[in-house]
């Protein structure tokens, strides 16, 4: 009898521990759910939502054939023309009207006080798993819905998400939806936590939530995939520092003709570099004097821009921090911008936002939530503002994206003082050292902005680092994958280290 009961016990024993083990295995095994926050324009948005006539809202409102509508627009053909000819005058009323025209029948524009207009918004806000909507991520080869298939890959469709989203709207006010929509993800899945990927300006979005919500300690990871934390230097346009150069259009064009996308679009850039050097730089002439005339700026900014795109706040709001203040200036000087408008107090709330970054990511870090920063570089920037030889992505500066790091412009190295150190890249451009997160950022070269392709080395990085396949530290991912902290992509799409 005794017997018989010690063998039932050790057999419970067994049982029991067998239970348990399979327990912490299975908890092990648990997948934290990952979210996905696109960037700018990457989420269409429409007008008359949930009607007969609801339609998408186009190329940034333009309509639906950008290249027609400039080709009818004679008048402003004509004027760009004149501006190659110095011995002819190019009528500036008559080039500002023509610009005007085609902005005018645009409906992309928020109202006064920054907000989406009635009957616009977007119509993809999923609440469930990428499982539900394959259409999205099956195909895709490059941009947000390539990295979503990534993630898919790594930890399956059930296990993925993506926030979407109206990109025109206050940063503030969508880290607020977010919020909302990590709840009801957490709540459906009964997960603790979430993993975010924030990309472009969904960089910017997961810096808004950290500075709201960081309390609430809900996020297991964070990853920024070139992210618009700080700001992008193409928009001190609106700070009027406004500038052309023949020299560096001329740069940006080889530049561009061999870097973007691999050389893929060399022909549309040779195009434009067949107008000759001559021509171009009669045009960035002519340019420059325009944009010192006060009036022309005034006139271009209240009858072309502002009813275009004057009222989005996110447009305002990847103005970078120490630009800022001349921006409010400068347009608030010429009747752009409306200090008492519901539109400044938000921009003027997310600005704040920026300058607490740095000290968010440090707390989000010590309390536990793991994070990641990925930053391109490798092309010069949009050449039409006196920062067009800041190393970029294409589009978002490479010390902004990545936090802060020290970093050489276009074509340049380092300063001697400044190529020192363990944070030094071997090509001496960048000293992440000074990244405020100098452990956890990766930059990589040769990528640019959201031109993240569908299993290529950067796509995987991300994904892998945003399903905890690898901790999320420049150590780690050495020891793991063999990939510095500098690293290219290589014709074949695989990283290398630099």
């Amino acid at each position: 009898m005794k017997r018989t009961i010690r063998n039932i016990l050790c057999f419970a024993l067994a049982a029991l521990m067998a239970i348990t083990s399979a327990s912490v295995a299975f908890a092990k095994e648990s997948v934290v759910p990952v979210i996905l926050v696109h960037g700018l324009g990457a989420n269409p948005v429409y007008e008359n939502v949930g009607t007969a006539n609801q339609k998408e809202i186009k190329n940034l409102g333009l309509g639906d054939d950008i290249a027609s509508a400039i080709l009818k627009n004679n008048d402003l053909i004509c004027e760009v023309l004149k501006m190659m000819e110095p011995e002819r005058d190019v009528d500036e009323d008559k080039l500002i009207n023509s610009l005007a025209a085609m902005t005018a029948s645009s409906n992309l524009n928020c109202d006064k006080d920054g907000n989406v207009p009635a009957g616009q918004g977007i119509v993809n806000y999923w609440t469930d798993p990428l499982s539900k909507h394959k259409d999205y991520y099956q195909n895709a080869e490059v941009a947000e819905s390539a990295i979503a298939r990534q993630l898919v890959k790594e930890v399956g469709a059930k296990n993925v998400y993506c926030f979407n989203y109206d990109w025109r709207q206050d940063i503030c006010k969508t880290a607020k939806d977010l919020r909302d929509y990590i709840k009801k993800i957490k709540k459906q899945t009964k997960s603790s936590k979430v993993s975010l990927v924030g990309c472009s300006l969904g960089g910017a979005v997961l810096s808004a939530y950290i500075d709201a919500y960081k309390g609430e300690k809900d996020v297991k990871r964070y990853v920024f995939v070139n992210p618009a934390i700080m700001g992008v230097d193409v928009s001190r346009a609106y700070a009027l520092d406004i500038k052309f150069s023949k020299k560096e259009i001329v740069k940006y064009l080889n530049c561009m003709e061999t870097a973007y996308n691999n050389g893929s679009s060399a022909t549309l850039f040779r195009l434009i570099y067949a107008l000759g050097d001559v021509k171009i730089g009669y045009a960035a002439d002519y340019l420059n004097s325009f944009v010192k005339n006060k009036k022309n700026v005034k006139k271009l900014f209240n009858t072309a821009i502002k009813p275009w795109i004057g009222n989005i706040p996110s447009l305002w709001e990847c103005i970078p921090y120490d630009s800022f203040d001349k921006a409010v200036k400068e347009m608030s000087g010429i009747g752009f911008l409306d200090k008492n408008s519901g539109m400044y107090k938000k921009i003027k709330k997310y600005h704040a936002v920026q300058g607490r970054l740095r000290k968010n990511l440090k707390a989000v870090k010590k309390n536990g939530s793991a994070v990641a920063i990925i930053a391109s570089y490798g092309t010069m920037g949009i050449p039409v503002t006196s920062k067009a030889n800041n190393q970029t992505d294409v589009l978002i500066d490479t010390k902004y994206a990545s936090g802060g790091a020290t970093v050489a412009q276009y074509g340049k190295k380092l300063s001697k003082k400044n190529a020192k150190g363990k944070y030094v890249s071997p090509d001496k451009v960048i000293n992440a050292k000074t990244c405020a997160l100098p452990d956890n950022t990766w930059f990589i070269k040769d990528v640019q902005h959201m031109r993240f392709k569908f299993d290529s080395g950067a796509t995987k990085l991300v994904a892998r680092l945003a399903t905890g396949k690898v901790k999320s530290d420049i150590k780690s991912v050495k020891k793991k994958y063999k990939l510095s902290q500098f690293v290219r992509e290589t014709k074949d799409n695989k990283l290398k280290n630099i």
